[in-house]
Formats: structure tokens, sequence, C-alpha cells
């Protein structure tokens, strides 16, 4: 389940962006080529960017809900 502020453009830009370049920066620090080339490091780069883009979405739910507490963005819907 996401909220509203989760499902803008702007935001998911953000997070997808911080994951992006997070996984290609661990990647490249533990000696893995980039571009992938097998199946394998391709798998490794999706899990780690899935689990960098949802630890960086938490992360900045919680700053804007720090910041603006009554904001309608973070309603959430079902």
């Amino acid at each position: 389940m996401t909220s509203k502020l989760e499902r803008t453009w702007w935001f998911m830009a953000l997070t997808g962006a911080l994951a992006a370049f997070s996984t290609g920066y661990l990647l490249y620090s533990a000696g893995l080529p980039l571009p992938a080339t097998g199946l394998a490091q391709w798998v490794v780069y999706c899990l780690c960017f899935a689990a960098f883009q949802r630890g960086f979405s938490f992360a900045l739910w919680l700053l804007a809900l720090g910041l603006a507490p009554s904001s309608p963005t973070l309603d959430r819907v079902k």
C-alpha cells in the first residue's frame, strides 16, 4: 500500500534517481561491471535497486511527515 505522496511523479523520480545512483555505486564498489552482463548480475542489480528505492521512499516520507504533518498529500488511500 502506498500513500498519495509516494505516487507523485516527482517523489518517484527522486527516489528512483537516488536508488539508481546508490545501486551503481554499490555495484562499482563491489567490483561488478556496469552494465550488468549476466542474469545473476541483473538479479543482484534489481534487488539492490528495489531495496534502495523502498529505503529512500520510507526515509523521504518520514522527512515529509516531520516537516508537514498535516499535509493532504500524506493521507493514505485504500
